[in-house]
């Protein structure tokens, strides 16, 4: 019976209907894209070490300023499966159609704005930015940004992960091909940044090809205020994350020498393959637990799993980095002339990615459930990193790459310890109704 029983499970895991091969498409997407971006990283160590900061400021800038593309993408993904469970194809082609006009006026502003500022004397001054052509490509990398998840979320929502893990990895893979060739051609961060535009546009025009035959339907109109009220928190807890994950770049240039801010970064980067790991596992319970909400079933099982499958993953890549620090850097990045400073910092770091990672699919599993109260813990965290760094600075204390590092550590072990309680306090209660 016991082996019957185990044998039943097993096959459920790896159904359709379990995280099991669902995972093994995105696991093998994620990690083909996480890789290229961190060998991106490490090239970008060995190829440019005195211009990493500057690269990964745009692309921080980049990716915070397209915030509004993974609200979009939650959005997108949540209806979608919902509406594909009810069979209602009309209302995600609508959807999908009136999004698309959405983001491509956002981000034409949004383009605009930043390329604008960002050529400011005194902005360019602040965050050592040298490079006209790159902070222009920063701008068309918004703008494709926010284009992107009119067709990659459908995909995930629709549960059609090898086409999304197509778009998913494509997109790393030209952004480490391309970056690095415009690189070694002398074109520094321009070309680094390029790469990473170049790649952008790979994943929204392949996407939506993917997607062409819901754009093509007659639309159905959907539930615009419901999905509004939805948008909301979504944003909010979308631009927490995003700040969590990539202002400290940002703050480094600000707050560092050129050195110290480039040996922050190299480390921070390193890192962040921790957060594309378990990235897999959030991207498969996102729709999952949508639809399963959706139908007024159990999502409980459907979260421990995520998370066990996140802490495994997460928690082995941030257990290489603590205990084999230089010989990774050795292997890695031999010709990063901060070499020697770079380890104290990746350890830490890797206990933050870790922490963060987590949070990613607490605040992925609230969006899906309407558990708003994550969102009120990311923005809680975003005030306990900027006062950390506050509190640093007002006492004249040399800013660091190490005190950065720690400030980002407690951030996340903050987020974890809020969330968790918030979890087992709604558990308790929707225990007796689970009976």
């Amino acid at each position: 019976m016991d082996g019957r029983s185990m044998l039943a499970r097993l096959g459920r895991l790896t159904s359709t209907e379990g995280m099991g091969g669902p995972v093994l498409i995105m696991l093998i997407a994620t990690i083909g894209g996480g890789a290229c971006n961190f060998l991106y990283q490490v090239m970008m160590q060995n190829l440019a070490a005195t211009e990493l900061s500057e690269i990964n400021t745009l692309l921080a800038i980049l990716i915070i300023f397209a915030v509004p593309s993974t609200a979009i993408n939650n959005v997108l993904i949540r209806y979608t499966a919902k509406y594909n469970a009810q069979g209602r194809e009309g209302c995600i082609a609508w959807l999908m159609r009136r999004t698309l006009l959405l983001a491509l006026g956002l981000g034409a502003v949004a383009a605009v704005g930043i390329v604008a500022v960002l050529n400011l004397p005194a902005v360019r001054g602040s965050l050592n930015l040298t490079s006209t052509a790159a902070i222009a490509l920063t701008g068309v990398g918004v703008l494709l940004s926010l284009a992107l998840p009119i067709g990659s979320g459908p995909l995930q929502g629709l549960q059609r992960f090898t086409a999304y893990g197509i778009s998913y990895g494509g997109n790393y893979v030209i952004k480490l091909a391309l970056g690095v060739a415009l690189v070694v051609l002398g074109l520094g961060v321009a070309g680094a940044v390029g790469g990473a535009v170049v790649g952008i546009a790979f994943g929204v025009v392949f996407s939506l090809v993917a997607m062409r035959r819901h754009l093509r339907l007659k639309g159905e109109r959907a539930e615009a205020g419901e999905i509004w009220r939805f948008t909301i928190p979504t944003t909010v807890a979308a631009l927490g994350f995003t700040v969590l994950t990539n202002v400290d770049v940002i703050l480094a240039a600000l707050l560092m020498e050129k050195d110290a801010a480039n040996i922050y970064t190299a480390a921070t980067k390193l890192a962040s393959i921790i957060l594309f790991l378990p990235s897999a596992v959030a991207a498969v319970m996102f729709p999952k637990i949508a639809k399963l909400y959706a139908q007024r079933r159990s999502t409980w099982n459907m979260l421990k799993a995520s998370i066990r499958t996140t802490v495994l993953l997460a928690g082995l890549a941030a257990l290489a980095f603590i205990i084999f620090p230089d010989q990774i850097l050795n292997i890695l990045v031999p010709k990063n002339p901060y070499l020697p400073f770079i380890a104290p910092v990746l350890q830490v770091l890797a206990i933050a990615m870790t922490l963060f990672g987590l949070a990613n699919v607490f605040m992925l599993y609230g969006l899906a459930t309407d558990g708003h109260a994550y969102v009120v813990i990311l923005l809680l965290a975003v005030a306990v990193l900027f006062a950390a760094v506050g509190v640093i600075a007002s006492t004249g204390m040399l800013f660091t790459p190490q005190l950065l590092a720690e400030a980002m550590a407690l951030t996340g072990g903050f987020i974890i310890v809020l969330s968790s309680l918030y979890l087992l306090a709604i558990e308790r209660e929707q225990r007796p109704l689970a009976r």
